[in-house]
């Protein structure tokens, strides 16, 4: 039988835009958009300034490749690591539920920087479009076969683990490799997955999961374009293979899902797209809240206890106890704290989620007064309601209040729609460049199928005037 890496090198090498139906390109060009917005609104953040100021000191007379939003520029490897670092810099980026991976912060900067690695201008919109696309499709499959809630339990970031190989795919596409240079990119790839979970407690680090993922894959499909070979048969091979070692294993993986569905279910369609700044996996918590105060008329101070209960994975992903303000990445990763934010102060998106609010007295009070527990029930209903909560709030007048929320607002099952997600994207944007940037930026995105060359997207993206501090 052919392996399933070979499977996927032919599948990444065939692809055509004309097999993908209009429906996914459409949902496709919605979900680039989005992972352009959470990149520039990441272009000034504290963590994005001290890594692009190392990439600037490294090469202080800049690169081939844009870095956006900052008017500056660094080799194809640099940009990626940056660019996909500010696509992850504030958790507002897409999730695949069951691919367990946000893939416009790995996809989108592999992409582009191998675009502007070959030359913006030699590069068209359908070239770079079919490239996400076939990123989008491996990527979450990659997610599906790890199992990549047992990924995270283990202690493995799976942001971190899983997603060099869509990197890869997107970069191999517009460079134009054929099977057997995917089948070694994908080998490239895969042994250089990494990134440890206890980076969710507070540190910066977590940001640059991705960015590093995104620059690994890049350089995977750069080697392989020339010959460089990597491990065969990665995901295949029994001792020392990608899946055997990951889950220290012969079979809590399912390798036949690498493949399955391949050109016919299309897992751009499954993508989340968040509303909040906040772990993928808090939202349907923050909606029930969201919805018991809408429908109740309660407050903060009403509230006695807050009992969620989920998966034994969402429990470490943001249910640890107490709440400590360590930083802004746990702050954005607990899920009682996001709570609290959302019934404190009416939302939580990037104008709350700041750095004077992790520590407020009121917010760390009330996200201790959260407590998750483990829901055996929900995980045994499959994958599409593992991000589910059943929530119970005990008020301090005796009453008790239930709200279920299976599937959070921007969800497959839940989506946003088009204009909601090009909304989301020019409040993102605006924080970057300029209105007229941000106008052409949505322009080509939603043309892209149709646009002869990428590079006038490619400038608005890095922006005009003096390149950021």
């Amino acid at each position: 039988m052919t392996s399933y890496t070979r499977q996927i090198a032919d599948f990444a090498s065939r692809l055509t835009l004309d097999a993908v139906p209009p429906e996914v390109i459409a949902r496709a060009k919605g979900i680039i958009l989005d992972g352009l917005g959470c990149a520039l609104f990441g272009s000034d953040v504290r963590w994005t300034r001290i890594l692009a100021g190392v990439v600037h000191r490294l090469e202080p007379k800049g690169g081939v490749a844009s870095i956006w939003g900052r008017r500056a520029s660094a080799s194809a490897a640099n940009a990626a690591l940056v660019n996909g670092t500010m696509v992850q810099s504030y958790e507002l980026d897409d999730v695949h539920i069951n691919g367990h991976m946000h893939s416009c912060a790995v996809v989108l900067p592999a992409a582009f920087a191998a675009a502007e690695y070959v030359g913006g201008d030699k590069v068209d919109g359908a070239r770079l479009l079919l490239a996400i696309i076939a990123a989008f499709e491996i990527g979450p499959r990659v997610g599906i076969c790890m199992r990549g809630d047992d990924i995270k339990l283990n202690g493995w970031h799976s942001g971190g683990i899983l997603t060099t190989f869509p990197a890869a795919i997107a970069a191999g596409v517009v460079l134009g490799l054929n099977s057997d240079q995917f089948f070694h990119a994908l080998g490239i790839a895969g042994t250089q997955a990494g990134g440890l979970f206890a980076a969710q407690y507070g540190s910066m680090v977590k940001r640059m999961h991705a960015g590093k993922a995104a620059q690994s894959g890049l350089y995977a499909a750069l080697l392989a374009a020339d010959g460089f070979t990597g491990i065969e048969d990665v995901f295949d091979e029994k001792y020392g293979g990608y899946c055997s070692t990951f889950t220290h294993s012969t079979d809590k993986f399912d390798l036949p899902e690498l493949v399955a569905g391949l050109g016919t279910r299309w897992e751009t369609m499954h993508f989340t797209i968040k509303t909040y700044a906040c772990n993928g996996s808090n939202h349907s918590a923050v909606n029930a809240i969201d919805e018991l105060m809408a429908e109740n008329g309660i407050k903060a101070d009403d509230v006695a206890e807050i009992t969620i209960a989920a998966t034994q994975g969402m429990i470490r992903h943001g249910g640890w106890s107490p709440y400590e303000p360590k930083g802004l990445v746990g702050a954005q990763m607990h899920t009682g704290f996001c709570v609290a934010m959302r019934m404190i102060e009416g939302d939580v998106f990037v104008d709350q989620m700041v750095d004077e609010n992790i520590g407020r007295a009121d917010l760390v009070a009330l996200a201790n007064k959260v407590k998750m527990v483990r829901s055996v029930e929900r995980e045994q209903r499959g994958n599409s309601y593992r991000k589910g909560v059943d929530m119970e709030v005990k008020l301090k007048d005796g009453r008790v209040l239930k709200k279920t929320v299976d599937f959070a607002r921007g969800n497959d099952l839940r989506p946003l729609s088009g204009e909601e997600m090009a909304t989301k994207f020019r409040r993102l944007a605006a924080k970057a460049l300029s209105k007229k940037n941000v106008t052409q930026i949505e322009k080509i995105v939603w043309e892209l199928e149709r646009v002869a060359s990428v590079a006038p997207l490619i400038k608005a993206l890095r922006g005009s005037g003096k390149a950021a501090a």
